[in-house]
């Protein structure tokens, strides 16, 4: 096995990077849509060619690693390979982490979320000194069988793009938000590529809006962003319900919400939401 190892050079690596990660997490359990974050740090300042590397064997990519970062806070990828190409993880790795925690660079902070079936990625992470820091419970279901739309007492609109200042609005009228919550999620939400978001309303009044992503591959579908006015959460198991059927209707199978956001247990059950799994985030300080 000749491997060659090259860093970024064009858009052309961009394209391969999404393909393959698209690949190589397409049996992964609950593996999420890409987001927008490599194209998005690819125009910052801290940009470097060297926090993407890509290994070849011959002139077919075999495996890459990557990383994303604002400040001394590094979003550190995993090496990724074909199956039979293991033996040269620990190169990718030290290629891009050694350049993210250099001197030049000055990553400080570097983390990276996987789901908790992700056993091999976790392992690799805790064997490079990373830590499980939070674990966050992921709700839902399958998509076989979801309830029908009677008894509505709103309305609803579908959007092929997220309007932030929607979520926005809602939030900030609940008291649910403070300014530092909201810059963290304008910036997060703006990484993510949503498929179509749901807006629901009372008359005029928009009383709930929720942003969905959807992989074309896998037809996993999730909920990122989740707001309902307070007086109205009376309808939420109604409002969830819509939804479901919406993403059923664009070819999901599979859907999954934070439980954060649904913590009532008798909607849940209603609804035949259910654990399915965590974000589990790892944390390596340097």
């Amino acid at each position: 096995m000749s491997i060659t190892y090259k860093y970024f050079q064009g858009e052309n690596d961009l394209a391969l990077q999404y393909d393959f990660w698209r690949k190589i997490t397409s049996t992964l359990p609950f593996a999420w849509k890409p987001t927008m974050s490599p194209l998005m740090f690819k125009e910052q300042n801290e940009f470097d060619p060297r926090s993407r590397c890509f290994a070849y064997d011959g002139d077919d990519l075999v495996g890459y690693m990557s990383f994303t970062g604002r400040g001394d806070f590094v979003s550190l990828g995993y090496p990724w390979v074909l199956s039979g190409y293991e033996g040269i993880q620990d190169e990718l790795f030290e290629r891009v982490y050694g350049f993210a925690v250099s001197d030049e660079y000055g990553g400080k902070i570097l983390a990276q979320r996987f789901r908790e079936q992700w056993e091999n990625q976790i392992l690799y992470f805790e064997k490079m000194g990373f830590e499980i820091t939070n674990e966050s419970e992921l709700i839902g279901r399958y998509l076989t069988n979801v309830g029908s739309k009677e008894d509505i007492e709103f309305s609803w609109e579908i959007s092929n793009e997220f309007i932030f200042e929607d979520w926005r609005s809602i939030m900030e009228e609940n008291d649910e938000v403070n300014e530092a919550q909201i810059k963290m999620m304008e910036e997060y939400y703006s990484s993510v590529d949503f498929d179509f978001s749901i807006a629901f309303f009372n008359e005029e009044q928009m009383i709930g809006v929720m942003g969905i992503t959807l992989r074309d591959d896998t037809k996993y579908s999730e909920v990122l962003s989740f707001g309902i006015l307070q007086e109205f959460k009376t309808h939420k198991g109604k409002m969830i319900n819509v939804l479901m059927n919406e993403a059923r209707s664009m070819g999901a199978i599979t859907i999954t919400f934070h439980s954060s956001d649904i913590p009532e247990k008798d909607i849940q059950k209603e609804l035949g939401l259910s654990e399915l799994t965590k974000d589990i985030m790892m944390v390596k300080e340097v």
